[in-house]
């Protein structure tokens, strides 16, 4: 990298270079590989969350947060992930304090986990949510949904939703949450039946400091993946129990048509997840969308290759000028440094953003 310095993307840690020899971001959503691209996807994602709720007219709308979890598959150690945190005994008998972080999720009883179902349900996730959402569109009219799936320490996918309904058709934040809850699908893999777990939670909240807030808590979730909480907890325990759900992933069937061993479909390596994290609702010719103004991440992209040309072609302008006004020798150097941006400009304008 160091033969072409001015064409490495600014920030980003592990730039790979493309074979027409210009450098482009590594564009990972996870801080622990990439702080600086992992940032502009937090970022880019959050403007449209906030898109939402702010743009929208805050007497017209009633927003909420959802949050759907995953059933039991066993009982985990309970250990709090702060110091003041509320502790309740845990099943071994245990208060648990911060220092135990390595158990954090990790099953009572390992043997007895029904691993297998865990990463199954992660599997099949996606089709539960589908039916949750039609489930309250046929109920509600006008409602869209911005959407982030985190993980829990126990190796689960949970769900959180910003919603948005129309004031006048809006229900009580009981009545959305049961009725997303009691949501119910069935696998297209193998027919088993897919439901949310029993703990759920549904706040309505107002479109000024609570959205902020809304937004603030669910962006924190966008850069990370299962192997980071175990990472965090640096202990032998949360990383056995990360190698038993990568097990039962590599063993479980991820279509009709699957053959675990020979198949490299990236559900086997992500403990069964399948889909994107973070999901939102577009405009159609019916449909307003979760964004008012329509904004996605393409749209935030080319905003930054513009923005990149501008300042790029007002270098080059600058160095020009300050050609003509050099002496012969400095005006040649300067004139070389122009035509190299702007053969950079050529090549790089649309990947370096």
């Amino acid at each position: 990298m160091a033969d072409a310095p001015d064409s490495v993307p600014s920030g980003c840690s592990r730039p790979f270079r493309l074979k027409s020899g210009e450098y482009v971001r590594c564009q990972s959503r996870l801080k622990s590989k990439c702080p600086s691209c992992a940032e502009l996807y937090r970022g880019d994602w959050a403007r449209i969350a906030r898109s939402g709720i702010f743009d929208a007219d805050p007497l017209a709308f009633r927003f909420y947060l959802l949050t759907l979890t995953a059933p039991s598959f066993g009982a985990v150690h309970r250990v709090p992930k702060h110091e003041g945190a509320k502790v309740r005994r845990c099943g071994c008998g245990v208060l648990h304090s911060v220092a135990d972080a390595e158990l954090r999720g990790v099953p009572l009883d390992v043997a007895g986990y029904d691993y297998a179902g865990a990463v199954a349900w992660n599997r099949n996730s996606g089709v539960l949510w589908d039916n949750t959402r039609r489930r309250l569109r046929d109920h509600f009219a006008g409602v869209e949904f911005f959407v982030v799936r985190e993980w829990q320490d126990r190796g689960a996918l949970h769900l959180h939703a910003l919603v948005r309904i129309p004031i006048a058709g809006a229900p009580s934040d009981r009545v959305l949450g049961e009725l997303a809850r009691s949501a119910v699908a069935f696998s297209k893999i193998d027919g088993s039946e897919v439901v949310w777990g029993s703990q759920f939670q549904c706040d309505a909240f107002r479109a000024d400091g609570g959205g902020a807030k809304a937004i603030w808590y669910l962006s924190k979730a966008l850069n990370y993946v299962l192997k980071d909480t175990a990472r965090e907890a640096g202990g032998s325990a949360s990383w056995q129990h990360v190698a038993r759900l990568q097990a039962a992933a590599r063993a479980m069937r991820c279509s009709w048509d699957c053959e675990p061993e020979s198949c490299v479909s990236r559900t086997h390596q992500r403990f069964g997840a399948r889909g994107h994290v973070v999901s939102n609702t577009r405009q159609t010719k019916t449909r307003a969308g979760w964004s008012m103004t329509g904004l996605t991440r393409r749209a935030q992209r080319l905003a930054r290759v513009a923005w990149f040309l501008a300042r790029e072609a007002a270098r080059q302008a600058e160095a020009v000028r300050q050609a003509s006004a050099a002496p012969e020798h400095v005006a040649a150097a300067l004139t070389g440094v122009a035509g190299r941006l702007q053969l950079e400009l050529r090549s790089v304008a649309p990947v370096v953003p």
